[in-house]
């Protein structure tokens, strides 16, 4: 058995089979949707209460929420005034700060020098204390040396 298929009816063919495939494929989906509205309506019914206890708390929430907003503004407003208030205080606390701050580098500059003048003077003092020690020493050792010499002669 022999038959000939002609284009037109091979692609008729292909869109039938594509048409089932789609047909199938929104089955699945409309039974997918069909669980999710079911879960949905289930997480509902379970919370029914809950739901219509926050509706009816919402006036009140809303209120609140207006009653905070108000605050809100009104503590900025304060805030605002006291930074206004506050802002050439410290801007005065902040020059006399640089000012402390420079003196006590000037001072600490002038102890520096202190120290290190101090620190000279008494390594120079050392230096002549230690020469002064080696010259007594000299002396001391000089005078030794003569009274040995004037003992042995008195010896001979």
């Amino acid at each position: 058995m022999t038959a000939t298929i002609t284009i037109q009816e091979l692609f008729t063919f292909i869109l039938y089979l594509l048409g089932i495939g789609l047909l199938i494929y929104l089955i699945m989906l409309i039974k997918n949707v069909n669980k999710l509205v079911l879960k949905a309506r289930k997480i509902v019914e379970k919370n029914e209460k809950e739901i219509d206890t926050t509706l009816e708390q919402l006036p009140e929430i809303v209120t609140n929420v207006n009653h905070i907003t108000e605050d809100t503004t009104n503590i900025t407003k304060d805030v605002k005034e006291l930074v206004e208030k506050v802002s050439p205080e410290v801007t005065g606390i902040m020059t006399n700060t640089n000012s402390i701050t420079g003196k006590v580098d000037f001072a600490s500059e002038k102890v520096c020098d202190s120290i290190d003048v101090v620190t000279d003077s008494v390594c120079e003092a050392a230096f002549a204390i230690e020469d002064n020690v080696r010259n007594v020493a000299d002396y001391v050792q000089l005078v030794l040396e003569i009274i040995d010499i004037i003992r042995n002669a008195l010896k001979k």
